[in-house]
């Protein structure tokens, strides 16, 4: 179990280094793994890291930041630490600017609870129970098919409200010619 509190905390107190264009991903994730006793990556592991969308790429060295405190290394799994880089953060990148998942409080507390889960590591004090249903409460992608549904639903009530309306016309058209 991991202080959920202390996971924000220190996404909020991100270095520069880690917002910035300078840094190889790939000796970052290197270093995070080495720190927690882990095999590094090697050149065929490093490639899925060289080309990378700006986004994505922000967005892994944050989560690097949060991987590499002490709660972290004592539970990291290589493996799942690469699922999560490769699999979870760019779907997130793509639709959160990566630099609020420092300034955001809620966008901290979804990177963080997103980190823990691909570590399957539970928030202090929470049972399983409650931890999926606040990550479900701060989840982004949640959130954005929520909006997209809820934009396609007003769409299809302005389309239905236009044909109602054009019927309504060519009823009172047709009425209007009878006379």
């Amino acid at each position: 179990m991991i202080a959920l509190s202390r996971l924000t905390r220190r996404l909020a107190e991100t270095p520069n280094d880690f917002l910035s264009d300078r840094a190889s991903v790939p000796a970052v994730i290197s270093d995070m793994l080495a720190a927690a006793n882990r095999q590094g990556l090697n050149a065929r592991t490093a490639k899925q890291f060289e080309a990378m969308d700006p986004r994505w790429r922000q967005l892994v060295l944050i989560s690097c930041w949060l991987l590499a405190d002490e709660p972290f290394r004592e539970v990291m799994d290589r493996k799942r630490v690469l699922d999560f880089l490769n699999d979870v953060l760019p779907p997130l990148a793509r639709l959160v600017e990566p630099a609020r998942f420092v300034t955001d409080p809620d966008r901290r507390e979804e990177l963080a609870r997103l980190a823990m889960l691909a570590l399957a590591v539970m928030p202090e004090g929470e049972t399983v129970e409650q931890a999926a249903d606040r990550l479900a409460t701060v989840d982004s992608a949640r959130r954005y098919e929520v909006l997209e549904a809820t934009k396609a639903a007003e769409q299809r009530a302005a389309a239905v409200r236009k044909a109602m309306e054009e019927q309504r016309a060519r009823e009172a058209a047709a009425r209007y010619s009878q006379v």
